[in-house]
């Protein structure tokens, strides 16, 4: 197995065959060539590791075959080495200039040649595996993005439909994860008793992982509704699924909430989660008065042991909630001034009719706000209005 191939392009056979010679001996491979044209003939039966190349050539010269060699994509990769009788460091800044990767001044010693030949293969061997790591750090790179994309449209279906209804319950959102996919989830469902269930959460940290856990959480809170209970009941048996389940680094923020339509009441849990925003015949849109529920409490997912406490609200027909994760109170300007709760207040102070225009009109404000940051947290709005 040869150490690589040599192509030795010079206009005088002596020069052509002492190289040669010295090349075959360290186990090169050769191809010979009289000028610039004949080089090019030898390039389409083999290409080259390495072209050692006269500068001066009545046929096309090395200058010349120099930019033809590296003006191709398929060939640019060669290393060339140009041959010249000019002496000093100016015609050699000219032979570089010209594209040449080095270059080697006549009269020269074959040891001297083979010296920068040994070198060149080292380099050549490098940028080969260089070469080779990138091309699959690239597939792998093609292969990941499918995948995410794969899964953010899975994610996506994750979410109920839009605009949907429940009974009693007109609702859309807005779901804008930082990552392209994240580790915010909400589900609205009938419960047993013919009331509605609904959760919003975010789990810690944005990905893969966040999401996988987003997913768990909706499944664990999908099994507790099923089998009946309250707010309380199901963060109680969630949290207990979620610390068995996931790392002690991992938790998650949750709202856990139970409409009974026949009371116009609310029943809800607030796990470490931002309370939601009730506007009281918020539905009417205009004027508004929001408020922020009252209602702190533990994360969901640190300790099997947690209390948990439930409270209720009025929720009649005409009033809205506004549900969100932090990723929304949470944008900065440059000046780093805070949105908060506050300043989400006064977004909402007055809002339109429609859901879906209201949804926009939150997004639209809360960007404003940021610009021209982007948002680096997920961000889930839901608006729901008592119908």
């Amino acid at each position: 197995m040869t150490k690589g191939v040599v192509l030795v392009v010079d206009d005088e056979a002596q020069i052509r065959d002492i190289l040669g010679f010295y090349l075959k001996r360290a186990g090169y491979q050769v191809l010979l060539a009289e000028d610039g044209r004949k080089a090019l003939d030898e390039m389409d039966k083999l290409q080259p590791d390495l072209i050692l190349s006269d500068l001066r050539m009545p046929e096309l010269a090395g200058d010349e075959l120099c930019r033809i060699v590296k003006g191709k994509p398929e060939t640019r990769d060669i290393y060339f080495v140009l041959v010249s009788a000019m002496d000093g460091s100016s015609s050699k800044i000219g032979g570089l200039n010209l594209g040449a990767d080095d270059m080697i001044t006549k009269p020269f010693h074959a040891q001297e040649v083979m010296a920068k030949v040994e070198s060149a293969f080292r380099l050549i061997a490098m940028q080969k595996e260089i070469k080779r790591q990138n091309q699959e750090l690239m597939r792998f790179q093609e292969r990941m993005t499918a995948e995410l994309s794969l899964a953010a449209r899975l994610q996506i279906g994750l979410l109920p439909s839009i605009p949907g209804q429940a009974a009693g319950i007109r609702y859309t959102h807005r779901y804008l994860p930082a990552e392209g996919i994240g580790g915010d989830i909400y589900t609205i469902l009938p419960a047993v008793d013919g009331g509605v269930a609904l959760l919003i959460a975010d789990v810690s940290g944005h990905g893969v992982t966040a999401a996988l856990i987003s997913a768990m959480v909706k499944t664990f809170f999908e099994a507790q509704v099923r089998q009946g209970g309250n707010p309380l009941t199901w963060a109680q048996a969630m949290n207990r699924d979620l610390t068995r389940s996931t790392l002690s680094e991992q938790f998650a923020t949750a709202f856990l909430a139970h409409l009974e339509p026949s009371s116009n009441t609310m029943r809800y849990v607030v796990a470490g989660h931002d309370a939601p925003m009730r506007i009281t015949q918020g539905a009417r849109g205009g004027s508004l008065k929001p408020e922020l529920l009252p209602g702190k409490g533990f994360m969901l997912g640190i300790d099997e042991d947690l209390p948990f406490t439930e409270q209720s609200c009025p929720f009649e027909v005409g009033d809205r909630m506004i549900l969100f994760t932090d990723g929304l109170v949470e944008v900065e300007r440059e000046d780093r001034t805070l949105l908060g709760h506050d300043g989400l207040v006064q977004v909402c102070a007055e809002l339109p009719r429609d859901a879906e225009g209201a949804a926009d009109h939150i997004v639209d404000k809360v960007r404003r706000f940021n610009d021209p940051m982007a948002f680096v947290d997920d961000v889930t709005l839901v608006v729901m209005d008592r119908v």
